[in-house]
């Protein structure tokens, strides 16, 4: 089993911070890619069953507050520190909505059916809102968001402003600090809401299980970001996805889970399931 301790005295000083981290997530890939690859007939027979399953299908602006699918509890994150982290237990999911959906600021939502990425993939369509100076996280693969090997996408929205950026990254830092990988701003709004302090967004996300996690990133005025990012660790076990916010406002009115086909070439559009009420 591979061990979590990330020794940044190993490698070599004179490397700028950025390029370390990068070093680091790529030492890390190596052995846990070839294992995948060298298991990948076996794992196919034992994910044939779940192949284009849907997991989970919640419209939080529709449906009572209650829902079978979730466990919340309270989150923590401080952006400049680079931690992020569960505060206290998980709990039965229980929040009242509002007319689009459900507020999540200071919380994050662990789903109670689990995901297996070891030869397919998982793809996440879900809308949600952004107000003043916030952030949405999408959390798969790890056991708890701490864990060095779990993906971390992270969407960013400064107060007074309705720029909005993707961060991917790992908590791979000294204690288990968040470093980004990749960050890109989806293109800003034609016309800038001054009055309403918020952006919406649907997001579709294939985390295709091996090193790489496809995004499309979608504004209300159709503005759009399709991105890709190759530095994650494959999982070999069933984990549990766990979305949640921080800031001013965060409000989620959709999410739809279900186990695709993995896209097998960087080059290759992401086939897109349509599975949420878009807006």
């Amino acid at each position: 089993m591979r061990s979590k301790s990330l020794d940044f005295r190993a490698h070599q000083p004179r490397l700028y911070n950025q390029e370390l981290i990068m070093k680091i997530q790529a030492d890390r890939q190596v052995s846990p890619l070839k294992e995948q690859k060298d298991s990948q007939e076996e794992f196919q027979q034992t994910e044939r069953h779940i192949l284009n399953k849907l997991i989970i299908a919640d419209n939080f602006s529709q449906q009572i507050p209650k829902s079978a699918n979730w466990e919340i509890a309270n989150f923590y994150s401080h952006s400049s520190e680079g931690l992020s982290e569960v505060r206290g237990n998980f709990r039965p999911f229980e929040i009242q909505p509002n007319n689009f959906g459900i507020p999540i600021q200071n919380l994050v939502l662990r789903s109670k059916p689990t995901i297996s990425l070891k030869s397919i993939a998982c793809e996440i369509n879900l809308t949600f809102r952004l107000i003043g100076d916030s952030a949405f996280f999408i959390i798969t693969r790890g056991s708890g968001v701490k864990d060095p090997d779990a993906m971390i996408c992270k969407f960013k929205k400064d107060s007074d402003s309705q720029r909005v950026f993707v961060i991917f990254g790992a908590n791979i830092g000294p204690g288990n600090e968040f470093k980004f990988f990749k960050k890109q701003e989806i293109p800003e709004l034609e016309e800038i809401n001054e009055i309403q302090d918020y952006v919406d967004i649907k997001v579709d996300l294939i985390d295709n299980g091996d090193d790489k996690v496809f995004i499309t990133a979608v504004t209300t005025n159709k503005r759009c970001m399709n991105s890709c990012c190759n530095k994650f660790i494959p999982c070999f076990r069933d984990t549990h996805i766990m979305l949640a916010g921080n800031g001013d406002g965060v409000l989620l009115k959709n999410v739809a889970v279900k186990q695709v086909e993995r896209v097998e070439s960087n080059h290759q559009q992401p086939v897109h399931h349509e599975c949420c009420e878009i807006f």
